[in-house]
């Protein structure tokens, strides 16, 4: 049995095959590796859009799903969810980083119950198991970002409900 690659050795390449997963992995990766600005979101829906075209549904979608627009906003929220059910309610720290907006999590803190809102160091960064650098660093930077202000604004509806 020869291993051959077929169309490759015919001089020809399929690309409504092989063009897809290209599309969908440079949409992703420039998705992840652009700055945090609100224009980014083009590029992921850029190859979504191209992938529908191509009638390629469950790729684009997948795109879509695993897009930081998408994808770290629903897993910080469900996060948080499970969080509150179980009553905690922890402000998040990388161990070598600091978040964007402490003076907000200091003033819910200090607006909430005393002990209301503690505060957790993430076993994140040089010296841990886990040790993000460049465009992971910042998914990661952004999950607690928002994970903390989702906290934060859960911390603030609960006292303006009961101020009322």
């Amino acid at each position: 049995m020869a291993l051959t690659f077929g169309d490759i050795r015919e001089g020809r390449i399929k690309w409504r095959r092989e063009l897809p997963p290209v599309i969908a992995v440079a949409g992703l990766a420039a998705d992840y590796l652009s700055p945090a600005a609100l224009w980014t979101i083009f590029l992921p829906l850029g190859a979504v859009v191209l992938l529908l075209t191509m009638r390629k549904r469950a790729i684009a979608a997948t795109v879509l799903l695993l897009s930081s627009w998408m994808l770290l906003p629903l897993a910080a929220g469900t996060l948080s969810a499970i969080e509150e059910s179980r009553g905690e309610r922890n402000i998040w720290l990388i161990d070598d980083g600091t978040i964007s907006n402490l003076d907000e999590a200091v003033a819910a803190a200090d607006s909430a119950a005393p002990g209301a809102i503690g505060l957790t160091v993430l076993p994140i960064g040089p010296g841990h198991l886990f040790n993000p650098r460049w465009a992971m660093r910042d998914a990661v930077e952004t999950f607690v970002d928002l994970h903390n202000a989702m906290l934060i604004d859960r911390c603030e509806r609960a006292t303006t409900a009961l101020a009322r």
